[in-house]
């Protein structure tokens, strides 16, 4: 079993230049490099609509087949490497939130894994987070123009990446994370100017399976993004009604991807219940000036070019909340 691990992640090995670091402070530090292009508003009004009323929206055509192909294949190989090199070990179940163990390039993994009466081992779950830098494809898709629309439109500003990570889940008898985020516990994760919505934390998940009902998945409470309500009160409305309308479980082709507001939008996981394994990416995307320099749940950002190196690391800014430029035809 590979040695546990709680500590940084392995520094840069190229001299750059990284934005300067004020501390907590709103002042604005001009960028180094110019802003690259990118299609704003990127959500078409529809799009939009959906996550101010909701608190998420689901697009189809984000990333290629190819790119979905790539990502599944690099996931699977370090998957299978992680299993190679654990040899007939279990992996204990729960996994501490601090009981990770280090993987290659920056990355990190934990998993719960037992064996069988019959012998077999059963992996229930495995987790390998900051990916960035286990192959070339992480970049790539992270630094598509529409995504950095999208982070600029939904975060209503400059933004950096601050997670990235795949997870593999299968049917399961341990408990799966409950109901968890809401306005009462994230005031400071969400602001309205020019009209609409921005949450200060972007939740992306994208699914490399199809995910139907019996197929577990992401449990959102519709509009608690908007409910500055206690967080006991609702979650003990929506837990005693099932059938509720606010209940939204979020069903998927491969290929979707879920876009939703971390923190202040009440999501839960949804159990498992088919026998196929459920294949994930997740990324979070947050304002700039949040945790600055902070890159242990991304990985190695050593491939990251200089010009884009700010929004991995980020640097501290005044938000700009760019007013979209709305159409009367949806």
């Amino acid at each position: 079993m590979p040695e546990n691990t709680n500590s940084k992640q392995h520094p840069s090995k190229k001299a750059r230049k990284l934005p300067p670091h004020p501390g907590l402070s709103f002042k604005d530090v001009p960028s180094m490099y110019p802003e690259p292009d990118y299609p704003f508003p990127a959500l078409s009004l529809e799009q939009r609509m959906h996550f101010e009323l909701y608190g998420y929206t689901i697009l189809d055509d984000l990333f290629t087949p190819q790119e979905m192909a790539a990502i599944e294949s690099v996931s699977k190989k370090e998957k299978q490497g992680i299993l190679d090199a654990t040899g007939d070990a279990c992996f204990p179940k729960p996994p501490p939130e601090t009981k990770y163990h280090a993987h290659r390039n920056g990355s990190k993994w934990r998993g719960v894994r037992n064996e069988m009466e019959n012998g077999d081992f059963y992996l229930d779950r495995l987790e390998i987070e900051g990916t960035l830098g286990l192959d070339p494809i992480f970049l790539s898709i992270l630094t598509k123009p529409r995504l950095f629309g999208i982070a600029t439109e939904l975060l209503g500003g400059t933004f950096r990446f601050d997670m990235l990570a795949v997870r593999f889940n299968q049917r399961s008898t341990n408990n799966v994370l409950g109901w968890h985020g809401g306005v009462s516990r994230h005031r400071d994760r969400a602001v309205c100017m020019n009209g609409w919505f921005h949450t200060q934390i972007l939740g992306l998940i994208l699914f490399l399976t199809d995910v139907g009902p019996e197929d577990g998945g992401t449990g959102i409470f519709a509009g608690s993004h908007k409910f500055d309500i206690p967080f006991d009160e609702l979650r003990t409305y929506i837990e005693n009604n099932p059938q509720s309308p606010f209940f939204h479980q979020v069903e998927a082709k491969r290929g979707s991807v879920l876009l939703f507001a971390d923190g202040p939008l009440m999501h839960r996981t949804i159990p498992i219940r088919s026998d196929r394994e459920r294949l994930i990416m997740l990324c979070r995307m947050v304002h700039s000036d949040y945790l600055i320099g902070d890159t242990d749940w991304l990985g190695c950002i050593d491939s990251v070019p200089n010009e884009l190196i700010e929004f991995f690391h980020g640097r501290a800014f005044k938000p700009r909340y760019r007013p979209r430029e709305t159409s009367p035809s949806i």
